[in-house]
């Protein structure tokens, strides 16, 4: 899937010599590949891909990730469904996926696009009232639910997602059936993690640094009681992160989502819906898929 990510050059004085890289377009969309003419190998000297010509470490074999995170998930919660993605930010591709493309329950995740419609209207960007960041900040920190209600019904309801599922470019993501019940809407791993790569480079920065800084100060238990360190922040222990957690019980399963920005880096997003287990049984299943991502995220920083 492509990101579009805000590409700047700054100071205008970069001389002619430092130019010496060509942008060459990417047609999947990706960022552009940085070539060095100055660089190139002859092509009897060609390097071999994944060949490494430095002291660093060798690039992990990535093939069995998602695999090992599902099985993670099930070892510890039986007939859960799972969608995932770990993208990375430098690379500017998905390292690993898993029914990626496939809907989801929200949950509390769809609080983004609430905040993001809250702060985006007829193609202009700004901060609404003192208030209401203080609003937004709450929603995103403790996740709380009373607040998302309102942005709710201020803003349209289920016009929020559909407007801005077509800002950002969503192809996943519909509004709920029930236009009360905004966690039943649904969304896709690659959806989620869209919406942060827009959140992080398309916002204007004055606007997002409010919701980005709510994101990596949610609290723990969330403003309903609930534990909501699971995944990310308790299975990637000692990392930074920037994390939008979603859960919901319905009748016959648990809907449990951990998603968010890790180091700064990688864009982690885990979509589970669970058969009718306990909530302390369907967080441990979570946290142990998210924790076959440490190792990884720790090969992948040394390359």
């Amino acid at each position: 899937m492509g990101r579009r990510i805000r590409w700047t050059l700054a100071g205008a004085g970069l001389t002619a010599a430092a130019l010496t890289a060509v942008l060459v377009a990417a047609p999947d969309g990706h960022r552009p590949a940085v070539v060095s003419p100055a660089s190139e190998p002859p092509d009897d000297t060609a390097i071999s891909p994944g060949a490494s010509t430095t002291s660093e470490a060798p690039y992990p074999d990535l093939s069995s990730v998602a695999g090992s995170v599902s099985a993670a998930v099930s070892a510890e919660s039986r007939g859960t469904s799972v969608g995932f993605v770990l993208y990375d930010r430098e690379s500017d591709e998905d390292l690993a996926s898993l029914d990626a493309d496939s809907p989801y329950y929200t949950a509390s995740v769809v609080k983004l696009l609430i905040a993001i419609d809250e702060v985006h209207e007829g193609g202009t960007w700004a901060l609404p009232d003192a208030e209401s960041v203080a609003d937004l900040t709450d929603m995103l920190e403790g996740s709380n639910d009373a607040i998302a209600s309102r942005f709710w019904e201020r803003n349209g309801g289920n016009a929020i997602v559909t407007r801005t599922a077509a800002l950002i470019g969503l192809s996943h993501t519909t509004p709920p059936t029930d236009p009360t019940q905004w966690g039943m809407a649904r969304t896709s791993a690659s959806d989620v993690v869209t919406t942060y790569e827009y959140l992080l480079d398309v916002v204007p920065d004055e606007v997002a640094a409010p919701l980005l800084a709510a994101l990596a100060a949610a609290r723990n238990p969330a403003d309903d009681g609930w534990d909501q360190y699971f995944g990310i922040p308790d299975g990637l222990a000692g990392r930074s992160w920037q994390i939008k957690q979603g859960w919901m019980i319905l009748r016959n399963a648990l809907v449990l989502n951990t998603t968010g920005v890790v180091s700064g880096r990688y864009v982690v997003v885990l979509l589970t819906q669970q058969p009718s287990v306990s909530s302390a049984k369907g967080r441990a299943a979570v946290t142990a898929g998210i924790e076959q991502l440490a190792p990884v995220l720790t090969q992948l920083d040394a390359t």
